[in-house]
């Protein structure tokens, strides 16, 4: 097949984030959604974003930490991959952090997109949670992982 006729961004058309996590021992800071329009009213990560263009993720997870959260990072590592099929047909690709370290104290600066902070034991996680952000953190390990979302 020629491809030449479409442009990058007509043949890939995906679109990538960072899902960041700030953990201390055995618990997890979650943000309750609101106002964003998906998974309003349910816990997520500590914090979350689009990659913007020419931005890496590790350079998208610094930027939204400091937006979402308030905190400076100086230490992330790399914990896993979610590839998610939208209920729009576009794929995202989502990579998943955890902050090793950072300084400050998290606040929510996004009170638009946001309604609470706290923190909640790995073991003992709220039953209403994004699915898969509860999947992920129930496979975060040394060797990281990969999973898939709404393909068939």
């Amino acid at each position: 097949m020629d491809n030449t006729q479409y442009t990058k961004r007509e043949l890939f058309k995906t679109v990538s984030a960072v899902l960041v996590l700030l953990m201390d021992e055995n618990k997890v800071l979650l943000q309750k959604r609101k106002g964003t329009g998906f998974a309003d009213g349910l816990w997520d990560f500590s914090a979350s974003g689009h990659v913007e263009e020419g931005e890496s993720m590790k350079k998208t997870v610094a930027r939204e930490v400091k937006e979402e959260l308030g905190v400076e990072v100086s230490e992330i590592k790399f914990v896993g991959l979610m590839h998610n099929l939208g209920e729009d047909g576009i794929p995202r690709y989502l990579g998943v952090f955890k902050v090793i370290s950072y300084s400050g104290e998290p606040k929510i600066c996004e009170p638009e997109k946001c309604s609470e902070l706290k923190w909640f034991d790995l073991n003992n996680l709220p039953e209403d949670m994004i699915k898969t952000r509860k999947l992920a953190l129930e496979n975060i390990g040394d060797s990281g992982f990969y999973l898939e979302d709404g393909w068939n």
